[in-house]
Protein backbone atom coordinates (compact mmCIF):
# COMPACT_ATOMS: atom_id res chain seq x y z
CA UNK A 1 0.00 0.00 0.00
CA UNK A 2 1.33 3.87 -0.59
CA UNK A 3 0.69 7.20 1.07
CA UNK A 4 -0.23 10.12 -0.83
CA UNK A 5 0.97 13.27 1.38
CA UNK A 6 -1.15 16.48 0.82
CA UNK A 7 0.54 18.54 3.08
CA UNK A 8 2.81 20.47 0.51
CA UNK A 9 -0.49 21.47 -1.24
CA UNK A 10 -2.51 24.24 -0.89
CA UNK A 11 -6.19 23.54 -0.43
CA UNK A 12 -8.53 26.18 -1.66
CA UNK A 13 -11.75 24.86 -1.45
CA UNK A 14 -11.73 21.59 1.33
CA UNK A 15 -14.74 20.03 1.06
CA UNK A 16 -14.15 19.95 -3.11
CA UNK A 17 -10.15 18.45 -2.44
CA UNK A 18 -11.40 15.82 -0.24
CA UNK A 19 -13.97 14.46 -2.27
CA UNK A 20 -10.54 14.71 -5.28
CA UNK A 21 -8.87 12.53 -2.82
CA UNK A 22 -11.21 10.28 -1.94
CA UNK A 23 -12.24 9.85 -5.74
CA UNK A 24 -8.65 9.68 -6.31
CA UNK A 25 -8.42 6.97 -3.50
CA UNK A 26 -11.07 4.92 -5.03
CA UNK A 27 -9.75 4.64 -8.53
CA UNK A 28 -6.32 3.58 -7.16
CA UNK A 29 -8.09 0.94 -5.08
CA UNK A 30 -10.23 -0.31 -7.42
CA UNK A 31 -7.21 -0.47 -9.99
CA UNK A 32 -5.53 -2.49 -7.77
CA UNK A 33 -8.71 -4.75 -7.15
CA UNK A 34 -9.20 -5.43 -10.88
CA UNK A 35 -5.45 -6.56 -11.38
CA UNK A 36 -5.35 -8.76 -8.33
CA UNK A 37 -8.26 -10.50 -9.82
CA UNK A 38 -7.09 -12.53 -12.96
CA UNK A 39 -9.59 -15.42 -14.35
CA UNK A 40 -6.44 -17.39 -14.69
CA UNK A 41 -5.51 -17.68 -11.05
CA UNK A 42 -8.17 -20.49 -9.60
CA UNK A 43 -9.68 -22.30 -11.96
CA UNK A 44 -11.99 -23.60 -8.63
CA UNK A 45 -13.53 -20.21 -8.64
CA UNK A 46 -16.23 -20.09 -10.10
CA UNK A 47 -19.30 -19.09 -8.80
CA UNK A 48 -21.48 -21.55 -6.95
CA UNK A 49 -25.07 -20.26 -7.23
CA UNK A 50 -27.12 -19.52 -4.10
CA UNK A 51 -30.20 -22.69 -3.65
CA UNK A 52 -33.72 -21.37 -3.41
CA UNK A 53 -34.58 -21.70 0.03
CA UNK A 54 -38.73 -22.66 0.48
CA UNK A 55 -41.28 -21.81 3.33
CA UNK A 56 -41.24 -24.35 6.28
CA UNK A 57 -44.16 -26.78 6.20
CA UNK A 58 -45.06 -29.47 9.21
CA UNK A 59 -44.39 -26.88 11.45
CA UNK A 60 -44.78 -28.53 15.24
CA UNK A 61 -44.22 -26.97 18.88
CA UNK A 62 -40.53 -28.47 18.44
CA UNK A 63 -39.77 -29.24 14.66
CA UNK A 64 -40.56 -28.03 11.10
CA UNK A 65 -39.31 -29.16 7.45
CA UNK A 66 -37.56 -26.51 5.29
CA UNK A 67 -36.39 -27.20 1.43
CA UNK A 68 -34.86 -25.97 -1.22
CA UNK A 69 -34.02 -25.92 -4.74
CA UNK A 70 -31.15 -28.34 -5.81
CA UNK A 71 -28.15 -26.80 -7.36
CA UNK A 72 -26.62 -28.76 -10.00
CA UNK A 73 -22.56 -30.13 -9.67
CA UNK A 74 -22.47 -29.15 -5.55
CA UNK A 75 -20.65 -31.26 -2.85
CA UNK A 76 -23.30 -30.47 -0.37
CA UNK A 77 -25.48 -27.60 1.39
CA UNK A 78 -25.66 -25.32 4.58
CA UNK A 79 -28.73 -25.11 6.55
CA UNK A 80 -28.34 -22.25 9.01
CA UNK A 81 -31.12 -22.02 11.76
CA UNK A 82 -31.57 -19.27 14.51
CA UNK A 83 -34.27 -17.48 16.72
CA UNK A 84 -32.56 -14.38 15.96
CA UNK A 85 -32.52 -12.66 12.41
CA UNK A 86 -28.86 -11.98 12.46
CA UNK A 87 -27.98 -15.54 12.91
CA UNK A 88 -26.08 -15.30 16.83
CA UNK A 89 -27.06 -17.70 18.23
CA UNK A 90 -27.55 -20.48 16.14
CA UNK A 91 -29.89 -23.46 17.08
CA UNK A 92 -27.90 -26.61 18.44
CA UNK A 93 -26.98 -28.85 15.12
CA UNK A 94 -27.61 -26.49 12.75
CA UNK A 95 -24.79 -23.60 12.27
CA UNK A 96 -23.73 -24.70 8.68
CA UNK A 97 -25.08 -28.08 9.26
CA UNK A 98 -24.16 -30.02 6.29
CA UNK A 99 -26.76 -32.10 4.32
CA UNK A 100 -26.25 -33.75 0.63
CA UNK A 101 -30.06 -33.93 0.63
CA UNK A 102 -32.49 -30.80 -0.22
CA UNK A 103 -34.87 -30.91 2.80
CA UNK A 104 -34.07 -31.52 6.82
CA UNK A 105 -36.78 -31.55 9.61
CA UNK A 106 -35.31 -29.07 12.20
CA UNK A 107 -35.21 -30.38 15.63
CA UNK A 108 -34.31 -29.33 19.38
CA UNK A 109 -36.62 -26.24 19.10
CA UNK A 110 -38.59 -24.27 21.58
CA UNK A 111 -42.40 -23.94 21.41
CA UNK A 112 -44.55 -20.51 20.22
CA UNK A 113 -40.35 -19.38 19.06
CA UNK A 114 -39.62 -17.37 15.91
CA UNK A 115 -37.14 -19.46 13.81
CA UNK A 116 -35.17 -17.90 10.63
CA UNK A 117 -33.25 -19.84 8.41
CA UNK A 118 -30.76 -19.86 5.21
CA UNK A 119 -28.91 -22.30 3.11
CA UNK A 120 -25.29 -22.41 1.22
CA UNK A 121 -24.36 -24.45 -1.47
CA UNK A 122 -20.71 -25.79 -1.24
CA UNK A 123 -18.44 -27.42 -4.39
CA UNK A 124 -14.63 -27.84 -3.04
CA UNK A 125 -13.61 -25.48 -1.00
CA UNK A 126 -16.37 -22.74 -3.21
CA UNK A 127 -19.44 -21.44 -1.10
CA UNK A 128 -22.58 -19.78 -2.60
CA UNK A 129 -24.12 -16.79 -1.26
CA UNK A 130 -26.45 -17.37 1.28
CA UNK A 131 -30.16 -18.28 -0.17
CA UNK A 132 -32.63 -15.52 1.30
CA UNK A 133 -33.54 -15.84 4.63
CA UNK A 134 -36.91 -17.36 5.44
CA UNK A 135 -38.55 -17.27 9.24
CA UNK A 136 -41.47 -19.28 10.80
CA UNK A 137 -43.14 -19.70 14.24
CA UNK A 138 -43.36 -23.02 15.84
CA UNK A 139 -47.08 -23.44 17.49
CA UNK A 140 -48.06 -24.64 20.83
Amino acid sequence: MFHISLSKYKMIDKKSSTLKVLSFTFLITLLFSINACKSDDNDDSALVAAPTVSAATEITATTFNVSWTEVAGVDMYLLDVSPEAFFSPKVTDFDKKELTETSVTVTGLTAKTKYYYRVYAKKGTTYSLASSVKSTTTIE
